[in-house]
């Protein structure tokens, strides 16, 4: 069974790496797409005998496969499903990659290129911060510290669960978006622990 990945217009692929995953709103979701039109927990990815299924779980906006709104249903390359209004494509898992690179010396591999630097993001707004946290812009600062922690804490354990070091390093980026966003909010927060 060849594995999956959902690729959103901007951003990261999501690989399919576990047997049942949760996508929504709500931040211990296994793939969270921050939207107002996805709900807090909006459907399932389940991996089968025969590959992975999407199945909606009563969601307001419903989950769509190609067009067409579904309740449950078998996902392939090349595939489009939406999460009331996102939108990714189905690609398959990129396999490893091997090195090409040619040897020299005694079988010793040359030295790998050096990663490419990673563009920087533009600064956060407080409105994406706290929609980030799930709070409303002017939240105070105690109430900010609390929902920080919360997610903090789900991401800690996802981090030390995480399959994968692409899901473990997807993890890490969220959790360093959370703190930014909850320092943006409440500044000292993410230092007082």
């Amino acid at each position: 069974m060849a594995e999956l990945c959902l690729v959103p217009a901007e951003g990261e692929a999501f690989p399919l790496t576990r047997d049942r995953m949760v996508v929504g709103r709500d931040a211990s979701a296994d793939l969270v797409v921050r939207d107002k039109s996805v709900s807090r927990r909006h459907a399932t990815l389940e991996r089968g005998a025969e590959g992975y299924v999407v199945v909606d779980e009563k969601s307001a906006n419903g989950t769509w496969v190609d067009g067409k709104r579904v309740s449950k249903a078998k996902l392939a390359p090349g595939q489009h499903v939406r999460f009331g209004a996102v939108s990714f494509e189905v690609k398959p898992a990129a396999p490893p990659r091997l090195s090409a690179a040619p040897t020299r010396g005694a079988g010793r591999p040359a030295p790998a290129a050096p990663p490419a630097p990673e563009e920087t993001a533009p600064p956060m707004s407080p409105a994406k911060a706290a929609e980030l946290l799930g709070v409303l812009p002017g939240t105070p600062a105690h109430e900010v510290k609390r929902r920080y922690h919360k997610i903090y804490n789900d991401y800690q354990v996802r981090l030390t669960n995480a399959p994968t070091p692409s899901l473990k390093r997807l993890y890490q980026r969220n959790l360093q978006e959370v703190q930014a966003a909850a320092e943006l909010l409440s500044p000292g927060v993410v230092r007082e622990g």
